[in-house]
């Protein structure tokens, strides 16, 4: 086999169907085949070293027709993209002599005029000759305006004199004139004084904006044309740039309306792996894509664990390469209709009802095949105008749902829960024990999406909004195999925030039992919505549930 291809010695079955990249669990074909990476990567210091500060790897079985595995890295490794171990990239843009690396060399040096310019005008803003004629300018027109509301002061309380002569009256009209002529001298005075100024700072000013046009219209044009050298294929042959596969629903007609694809696309680890066994016409089998190394301040990624493509970037590109596979069906869409809302309903009158939410239904209708519980209960009720939701459990969260049967009490409970009236308690099963945290505190990290991979979360200290968490972790025994209660008090409703400060390395460190997205998946998410308190919209009446964690 040639360097890029390494034979996979196993008695292990193929798949019947290709991965589902963006919800999977990895083949033991891929898991064979992503250890021998993680060994080739610890036995190699240069790429370890870069390694170890965080990046993704991914492992392709395919059939030669021998048994093989191919291996790629994302974006770039020790700073080269070409190392021979592992599949190249799908266009080599690194190239120092090349167009992209030409072009963008002319964009780097417009950055860097663009600064000159700009250290240029902000030394003419410390200049001690700029400063001074400021300082004189306001100087000269704060004395005049001080002598002209002094002599208004003085002709004001001169007219409050009755029967002045009309000579002094047109005195008195002279004198202001006068004074409103000798500020407009000395405003004059002034411009000319600030001219030499103001016309090298607008001739600076103008220039770095045609610079900045000019850089921008440059970018746009090389990231364009860059995107139109992805030239992707797919099972069936056929071939697409990534400027046709990101724009297939929009019209090609005018260019420069077309979408730019985000940056780094076509370089992740999926596409490249399918691209090299494409060009080799080698049967793709199953992948698999593993994080290395430190987990990035943001994200939450755990050392060799496994993750399912990003979607901003890979689910337009493989959604196109995979054409022509027989791929498993995405888990997220099926469909589980086996829960009676009678089993399900904790408390119910005219106004609300209570639903003990099972794990695996979302709250709301999606886009995924599954019943929500909102379409469950408008069946039940037969009402498809009032709102029902008030607020959400993740769709592998379990646990007390408040929903109201009218308008008004829709508008009750949300005002409840927007003013914190609302209180609820969550138990959850860890991994395993937080090392280093206190069995009790507070969680303040802030969150916002992660736009490039929905529906997970980032911790962002600057964009993020306010989440805080109370926790208390109930002590195991020592030497216990048994997994870590928590109780956690959301004091705040944002989406994934009890996942994310379990998780996050600034959190607990310690992801929930179960949690795909942020930790390892196990049979569910052990995150359960267990005591629920409200007051009621009608009667008043604070009422509180409890149900109890299935697990």
């Amino acid at each position: 086999m040639e360097p890029r291809i390494h034979p996979l010695q196993a008695t292990v079955e193929p798949p019947k169907l290709f991965t589902y990249p963006f919800c999977y669990e990895p083949h033991p074909l891929c898991m064979m085949a992503a250890k021998e990476v993680q060994a080739y990567i610890a036995t190699h210091p240069q790429l370890k070293e870069d390694a170890d500060r965080g990046k993704m790897f991914g492992v392709l079985v395919v059939r030669t027709p021998q048994l093989g595995f191919l291996a790629a890295y994302s974006g770039l490794l020790a700073g080269r993209n070409d190392w021979s171990w592992f599949v190249p990239p799908v266009f080599d843009a690194q190239q120092p002599e090349g167009y992209f690396k030409t072009n963008e060399a002319l964009i780097s040096e417009k950055n860097r005029h663009i600064s000159q310019l700009e250290e240029q005008l902000a030394a003419m803003h410390q200049d001690e000759a700029y400063l001074q004629t400021k300082e004189t300018v306001s100087r000269l027109i704060a004395q005049h305006e001080q002598q002209m509301r002094a002599a208004k002061a003085m002709r004001d309380l001169r007219r409050l004199q009755h029967n002045i002569p009309p000579e002094e009256n047109a005195a008195l009209v002279r004198e202001s004139q006068f004074m409103k002529a000798e500020m407009r001298r000395i405003k004059n005075r002034c411009e000319e004084m600030e001219r030499p100024w103001k016309e090298k700072e607008e001739a600076l000013k103008q220039e770095i904006q045609q610079l900045k046009h000019e850089r921008h219209k440059d970018s746009d044009s090389l990231q364009r044309w860059l995107f139109s050298q992805y030239r992707m294929l797919n099972a069936q042959g056929e071939e697409k740039d990534l400027m046709q596969i990101f724009n297939s629903r929009q019209p090609l007609n005018e260019p420069s309306q077309r979408i730019i694809p985000p940056a780094g696309s076509g370089d992740c680890c999926a596409p490249k792996l399918l691209q090299y066994a494409y060009q080799h016409h080698w049967q793709p089998l199953c992948m698999a894509e593993f994080w290395w190394g430190d987990t990035p301040k943001a994200e939450i990624r755990h050392h060799l664990n496994y993750y399912p493509a990003c979607r901003s970037k890979c689910l337009p590109i493989l959604t196109w390469m995979m054409q022509g596979l027989h791929v498993e069906p995405n888990p997220m869409d099926e469909c589980r209709s086996d829960h009676r809302m009678d089993d399900l309903i904790v408390y119910e009158d005219d106004s609300i009802a209570v639903i003990n939410k099972p794990a695996g239904m979302p709250s709301v209708p999606g886009k995924i095949g599954r019943k929500s519980l909102e379409t469950m209960l408008r069946e039940r009720w037969h009402d498809d105008v009032n709102p029902l939701i008030v607020h959400r459990l993740d769709m592998e969260t379990s646990g007390l749902m408040v929903v109201a049967k009218t308008k008004w009490a829709h508008q009750v409970l949300q005002k409840q829960f927007l003013e914190h009236l609302v209180k609820k308690t969550y138990v959850a099963l860890l991994e395993g024990m937080p090392v280093g945290k206190a069995l009790a505190g507070t969680i303040r990290l802030p969150l916002r999406p992660d736009i490039d991979n929905r529906p997970r979360q980032l911790v962002d200290f600057e964009h993020g909004k306010e989440a805080v968490t109370e926790y208390e972790i109930q002590p195991t025994p020592p030497h216990s195999a048994q997994k870590p209660l928590i109780i956690l008090r959301p004091l705040t409703g944002r989406t994934h925030q009890l996942r994310v400060h379990c998780a996050h390395r600034q959190g607990l460190g310690m992801p929930i039992l179960g949690d795909e997205l942020y930790g390892h998946p196990s049979e569910r998410l052990c995150l359960h919505a267990e005591t629920l308190t409200f007051v009621h919209p009608r009667t008043g009446e604070r009422l509180s549930f409890t149900q109890p964690a299935p697990f």
